[in-house]
């Protein structure tokens, strides 16, 4: 289990721990850098800050999400997996993990190969999942500079690249209501964070995602369906969701999911 149904259930230590295995395995696959792109709950935290005091809680997540360009290979240097595994990780599924403390620490890979929509394919020797429009997150990255200690209590600063917002918007959209969409209150919570909280302010943030409009981004289409279907008003799926993540109630529900159906509508450009 690496993601809960509230924010107040993940344990306050768990962004750290996925900073510090961003961190660890971030220098390890240096070869890759060129293929490689940060999305999922880091990539929204680095990506946001606090607007205003009292405003939604912040990012949280226990994995570390990595977009891998479907030809990355370490050639004759080795492999992700070996990497990892020399770092502790090992396989679990289609994933890779590493117990620290009582956590355990997920490092998960999506791909794209298109037309698939679904699937899993082989990336050097690791499986990833196929996502749509992670092409896109790849090419329309964004520097972000990472400092922090790693899994081994060494002090690292790395310069990371991670999907800028149009791209993870997108993908993050997909991710509650695309075709395989979980529709989990996380990911709802991700889109209304991603957008009133962008560091850039959320009307570039509604730009960015429109501009993917007119790109090669073959997520988009689902994801606008899925903005009109699930939050374009506060009844729909994501605003109550959302404000289920947030555990909060009466007024302050209300006022959750009004503002992500105001998320919602601005992204649609209605």
């Amino acid at each position: 289990m690496s993601k809960f149904g509230t924010h107040a259930d993940y344990p306050r230590e768990s962004l750290g721990l996925a900073e510090a295995g961003l961190l660890t395995a971030w220098r390890s696959l240096e070869r890759y850098h060129q293929e490689l792109v940060l999305v999922g709950g880091l990539a929204v935290h680095y990506l946001t800050r606090p607007q205003f005091p009292g405003s939604l809680p912040g990012a949280v997540t226990m994995d570390v999400d990595f977009g891998v360009s479907l030809v990355a290979s370490g050639g004759q240097y080795g492999t992700i997996k070996s990497d990892l595994a020399g770092l502790g990780f090992k396989s679990e599924g289609n994933r890779l993990v590493r117990r620290f403390g009582n956590l355990n620490l997920y490092l998960d890979f999506l791909t794209e190969d298109p037309p698939a929509l679904t699937g899993a394919r082989m990336v050097d020797d690791v499986i990833a999942s196929v996502i749509p429009g992670l092409n896109r997150a790849l090419a329309c990255r964004r520097m972000v500079r990472v400092q922090g200690r790693d899994l081994y209590g060494t002090l690292q600063e790395c310069e990371i690249a991670a999907a800028d917002i149009g791209p993870l918007l997108v993908l993050k959209i997909n991710a509650f209501g695309g075709p395989t969409g979980r529709r989990l209150p996380k990911d709802a919570y991700d889109i209304l964070l991603s957008v009133t909280q962008f560091v850039d302010g959320p009307e570039a943030a509604v730009a960015g995602f429109q501009v993917e409009a007119n790109t090669s981004n073959t997520g988009f289409k689902s994801a606008q369906r899925a903005l009109q279907q699930d939050f374009s008003n506060p009844d729909g799926d994501g605003p109550i969701r959302a404000a289920e993540f947030c555990m909060s109630d009466g007024e302050e529900r209300e006022r959750v999911r009004e503002l992500t159906a105001t998320v919602g509508r601005m992204l649609l450009g209605i």
